[in-house]
């Protein structure tokens, strides 16, 4: 069996490569990467995995002949530029392969789906990693970070980028017999539902300092993301986003059905841990190197017999 992982260099790539390396199915992995200087190390030196070169974005480059499944993602288009027609590329560029934002994400999956093959589209509601923005807060003094989930008790199913990519993983491996439905549709959870009570408790334990929660209430959002570094074309679709999954937004009771739910296995202070590790060796090197680099992690899936889609969520 052979999975091609494309782009390989986002967080929940890494997370699927690694646990397809490690199933005792034993298929062979290829990784594909803009720049083949960002090839783990880990990976480098395993007899089942190939880097080769090339981009999402450019469909040319892509080369999925002989491939069992195929693992992708539309990597995040923050730049002021039309990101729902970057997406609809993105999507585009596998699809004519031949494997077979909340708009965004809709519109990738009615090009996807489209697919003459079996479709999983795989959702969550929130990543865990959203939460990575409170890194360069909670390092001031007195620490602090932002939530624009308010009020604090509100729970919703939260999900790491390590889970997603195992999800990802073990999807597919288990391409086989054809659907009886397509697409079936997946939901990702957390081993529980968290609030930003859980987010502030979290926070607290993996870093050992007192923080303080500043809640950005519904009217208060646009505000918010005005003065963020979003540019700004991008406030309206990042308010409509995140009144979704408020209390009373439009994905609330979607996103609470367990139907074909799966349950993800890390915790907020799993997740936290490891960005909070990542992020410390990332410092080091900046200081040393002057520069910083930021890994997208936002993912979609995508397989030859199956294939499944990450949706994906920011605050």
């Amino acid at each position: 069996m052979k999975v091609i992982v494309v782009p390989g260099s986002a967080q929940t790539s890494r997370s699927a490569i690694r646990t397809l390396l490690n199933d005792p199915l034993s298929p062979a992995v290829v990784g594909v990467y803009r720049n083949l200087d960002k090839v783990p190390a880990e990976f480098k030196k395993h007899m089942r995995f190939q880097a080769v070169q090339g981009d999402v974005s450019d469909g040319a480059s892509l080369d999925f002949s002989g491939c069992d499944a195929v693992i992708t993602m539309t990597p995040p288009k923050l730049d002021g530029s039309d990101f729902i027609a970057f997406g609809k590329k993105m999507a585009n560029n596998v699809k004519s392969r031949g494997v077979g934002e909340v708009r965004t994400n809709h519109n990738c999956e009615r090009i996807l789906e489209g697919l003459d093959c079996d479709v999983i589209l795989v959702r969550n509601c929130f990543f865990m990693e959203n939460w990575s923005s409170a890194l360069e807060t909670i390092r001031a003094d007195p620490p602090y970070f932002y939530s624009t989930i308010a009020p604090l008790d509100y729970s919703l199913p939260m999900a790491s980028a390590r889970d997603i990519g195992r999800c990802c993983a073990r999807e597919a491996l288990g391409i086989g017999a054809p659907l009886q439905k397509s697409p079936r549709i997946v939901y990702l959870h957390g081993p529980r539902n968290f609030s930003v009570h859980d987010v502030h408790e979290a926070w607290e334990k993996v870093t050992g300092k007192k923080i303080e929660v500043k809640l950005i209430e519904k009217d208060d959002l646009r505000s918010f993301f005005e003065h963020s570094p979003l540019p700004d074309n991008l406030v309206d679709d990042f308010v409509e986003m995140t009144l979704t999954f408020l209390p009373g937004g439009l994905l609330e009771k979607e996103m609470n059905d367990l139907t074909n739910a799966i349950r993800g296995q890390d915790t907020l202070v799993d997740a936290f841990t490891q960005m909070w590790k990542e992020n410390e060796g990332t410092s080091k090197e900046s200081l040393e190197q002057g520069v910083a680099e930021h890994v997208p992690i936002q993912d979609l899936l995508l397989q030859k017999e199956t294939l499944g889609y990450i949706n994906k969520t920011m605050a």
